[in-house]
Parts: structure tokens; sequence; C-alpha cells
């Protein structure tokens, strides 16, 4: 969804987000979305390593359940696109995927590059910094997440936790699982479809804000695109913090890092953002 997104953009004319918006949340701060991942193959442990040298405050990853309940960190269901197998992470057990190179699809210096579990990851986070956890699965996985979660625990050493998921009943029942951890809720904007081959993304319904208040969201996770003005006033008077999706371009960020009204900044490129 956020790469389809991302394409859609392109040809399509965004809301205005020129004028500022009042906030106590300050300079956002900068997520390495599946780790620094223009660099590194996505959602790999040397994604994640190159994203916190870079001093990110924030590393964003997507889990699934294996077959025998492991929890591993991808972005698809199935890994035919990193992996080259067609079979859904759901029906392979962690042996199987660990026989998986997800490296060499983005270049032969990853060569040999292994799925991580989500406690692979967990044991990265430096003190001080943030591991944003998104659900890609169904609610019957809580459990294994939550588990994972409990026995890798980075707040002995330092490290914060975070949740995002699209489905707001399964990102509820996470957040009950993992109660130390603010849970934003990703929400997809509404897209005009009417010319097929040139859709274009919309901007968000304001009743968005009150819909995460309603499902008890600290925060929301929103495609920039479809942001506008009165949404984040919304959202600032309504105490939520808002997540921004995923901005690429550095022109883009330049101007999305100077702006208040937002939490976080996800992006492919770290490397972009000089840490302040």
């Amino acid at each position: 969804m956020r790469a389809l997104l991302l394409m859609l953009v392109a040809c399509s004319s965004a809301p205005a987000v020129e004028a500022p918006v009042a906030s106590p949340i300050g300079r956002p701060r900068i997520v390495a979305h599946r780790g620094a991942s223009e660099e590194a193959p996505e959602n790999t442990l040397s994604a994640f390593r190159r994203a916190w040298e870079l001093g990110v405050e924030c590393v964003e990853l997507d889990v699934h359940v294996t077959k025998d309940g492991e929890v591993v960190v991808m972005h698809d269901a199935t890994t035919k696109r990193i992996g080259g197998r067609d079979r859904k992470i759901a029906d392979q057990t962690l042996a199987e995927l660990r026989e998986l190179d997800v490296g060499s699809w983005k270049s032969l210096a990853f060569r040999g590059e292994k799925i991580p579990t989500l406690g692979d990851v967990l044991a990265t986070i430096p003190s001080g910094r943030t591991l944003v956890v998104e659900i890609k699965s169904g609610p019957e996985t809580i459990p294994a997440i939550a588990k994972a979660i409990r026995d890798h625990d980075p707040r002995p050493r330092g490290g914060k936790l975070a949740l995002q998921g699209f489905e707001a009943k399964t990102l509820v029942e996470l957040a009950a699982a993992v109660p130390f951890a603010p849970a934003f809720w990703t929400v997809a904007p509404p897209v005009d479809d009417s010319d097929k081959e040139h859709p274009v993304p919309l901007p968000y319904p304001r009743s968005v804000v009150a819909d995460a208040k309603r499902h008890g969201f600290p925060g929301l996770a929103l495609f920039f695109g479809s942001v506008t003005d009165e949404l984040l006033a919304d959202a600032a008077a309504a105490g939520l913090e808002i997540d921004v999706w995923t901005i690429n371009e550095p022109a883009e960020l330049a101007r999305w890092t100077t702006r208040s009204g937002i939490r976080w900044i996800e992006t492919d490129r770290p490397d972009l953002v000089p840490v302040r």
C-alpha cells in the first residue's frame, strides 16, 4: 500500500502543506522506514544497523509470524519479491525462511543476508532510540508478537518501542498486549481511481482524528501527500501525535523536517537528513 501511494503521488496534486501548524511537539524526528532501505536490503539487520549508525532516533519494521510461531521481520505476506520463493510466511517455518537469501536482490554486496527475527532486531536498539513494530498479520498472531517483545524487552537497555498497524481492531489488541508501547494507527488515504491509469490520492477526511480518539490511539501514521493543515490542527487540538510516510525526495524532506505538528517522518533515505 505505501509503495503504491508513493507512485500515485508523483502523478497527483498533493494538498497544500505550506503553513506551519502550532504544536508543542517541536521538530519532527526521522524514522528509517524498514531501516536505511535505500542503501541496504529492506527489513534486514544490515539496513537496521546502518540506520542506527546514521543516528536516527527511530527505525520502523514489519512483522509476520511463521508456521512454527516465530516472529520474523518482513513486509510482504510471501517471500516471492525478496527471497524468490512464492510461499506465504505463515506456511513456512523459521528454518525454511532462514534458507533464503534476502540480500542479493538489492546488491551482491548483501548476498547471504538472512531474514531476521524480531528478537534479533530488538537486540540492536541503542539506548534512547525507538523501534516501531508494524503488525502485518492478523489478530491470531498477537500472542506470539507480544511474547517476542517480552522475551527481548529493550527497556532495561534503554531502548523504546512503538506500534503500528492498518487494522484498527488488531492494533487495539496488540496495544493491550504491549501496554508500554504507544500505538500509531496507520491509515491509507482515500483515492480517486476514476482514471484507472492515473489514480489520485485524496486528502484525509478530518473524521480520522475522531476515529483515532474513539479507538484510544495516541497517534496516527498517515501518507504525507494527503495530510492537510486542517487535519494537523485537528490532531493537535485532540492531543494526537502524527507520523507521516514515506518521504524520500530531498526537497520534500527539507520542507517537512521544518514543520511543527509532526512527531515522526518516515523515509527510506535517513542519510539525507543530518542528525541535530
